[in-house]
């Protein structure tokens, strides 16, 4: 007997989200958005944990002290603050609070997977809105007019977007608020490399919720540790649908000592990356490629039709880049995380050699 005729009509269709594959640790890593080096605290925590882990407790449930720190980091109150386990449950949570089965969510396309991942797991549908033009603008008159459609519930903006590393005006994101029937989460992963949130608006519009992730500004991709900043309201509610400690001791003491020792670490790693984005982008442009300007740590670069061949190449060199060539409205593109000086260089010799 086939176990098939149990599944769900969500997960007899469902396919799990596409990560590079067959590579070795050895390998350089420019597939991944992440930072190139870990967080100085890192080894004062282990320190720490070394003499003080008391993991065979839940100790803090509620998370009271890394909530205190991010409130302060965003400026905002701590019953704004809804701890998650990554930026991705943090979407779970949204989806669980928002839709009812046929509900629509709207995306941004070309944009980040999870949004359609985790919506559609929660039985949500997709009502694509996509980018417009070669600049990858945001089609806000669009946006406001479908969100008055019965049933729409959450629209999700990126800023700057994954992976056009493309940006959307504070004053079109007000727009949207203002004018749209619906929830609108903006997703600031990779805010620190722009340098504007939309934080600010929160005391305005009670149909605003902030998206955000450790994984990208603090370096802290393995922790998992994600957070949404919204009014009280939605926050309690937030907070009584993710799970119940979900996030592990040793992700969130971490996230702690980050927030408390590494401020200044983190502006100095955020200003290399944007140093190196400028320097990597005239790079990339000399060896006659084309880049879309950034305002993330990545690149979208366009090479065409040689786009799978050139990933094969520097993947047998032991580099990896996102091949993003067969995806619609990405045809002959590639994404390339911008990295620390010294890898960055490797890259760029290691495409020399290649074209």
């Amino acid at each position: 007997m086939s176990v098939k005729k149990y599944l769900s009509k969500v997960a007899q269709n469902i396919t799990p989200y596409q990560w590079e594959e067959e590579f070795s640790e050895k390998m350089l890593r420019f597939d991944t958005n992440t930072l190139p080096f870990p967080p100085p605290s890192l080894k004062l925590f282990l320190q720490e944990m070394e003499s003080n882990c008391p993991i065979n407790e839940y100790t803090d449930p509620s998370y009271k002290r890394l909530k205190k720190l991010i409130a302060d980091y965003e400026n905002v109150s701590e019953d704004m603050v809804t701890v998650t386990n990554s930026g991705d449950e943090a979407i779970d949570v949204l989806a669980k609070t928002f839709l009812d089965p046929g509900d629509y969510f709207i995306t941004t396309p070309p944009t980040y997977e999870m949004f359609s991942i985790q919506c559609g797991i929660n039985k949500g549908r997709n009502l694509q809105v996509t980018l417009i033009g070669k600049k990858f603008t945001v089609d806000e008159k669009r946006i406001i007019e479908e969100s008055k459609k019965q049933r729409v519930k959450i629209i999700f903006l990126v800023n700057p977007n994954n992976p056009t590393a493309s940006i959307i005006s504070q004053r079109s994101i007000e727009k949207i608020i203002k004018n749209s029937d619906a929830v609108v989460v903006v997703d600031e992963v990779y805010r620190e490399f722009y340098g504007k949130t939309a934080v600010p608006l929160l005391k305005k519009y009670e149909n605003l919720v902030i998206l955000r992730s450790f994984s990208k500004f603090a370096a802290m991709a393995g922790a998992r540790i994600g957070y949404l900043v919204a009014n009280p309201f939605l926050s309690i509610k937030f907070d009584a649908i993710r799970f119940p400690m979900g996030v592990s001791f040793l992700s969130y003491k971490l996230a702690e000592f980050v927030l408390e020792k590494d401020r200044e670490w983190i502006k100095k790693q955020v200003q290399m990356i944007i140093t190196e984005r400028k320097r990597l982008t005239k790079g990339l442009i000399s060896l006659g490629l084309s880049v879309y300007p950034s305002y993330a740590n990545f690149l979208l670069v366009k090479i065409g039709e040689k786009a799978s061949n050139i990933y094969k190449r520097l993947k047998e060199k032991g580099i990896i880049i996102r091949d993003r060539s067969n995806k619609k409205y990405l045809e002959g593109c590639v994404r390339i995380t911008v990295r620390s000086p010294r890898e960055n260089n490797l890259l760029l010799k290691t495409l020399k050699e290649i074209l």
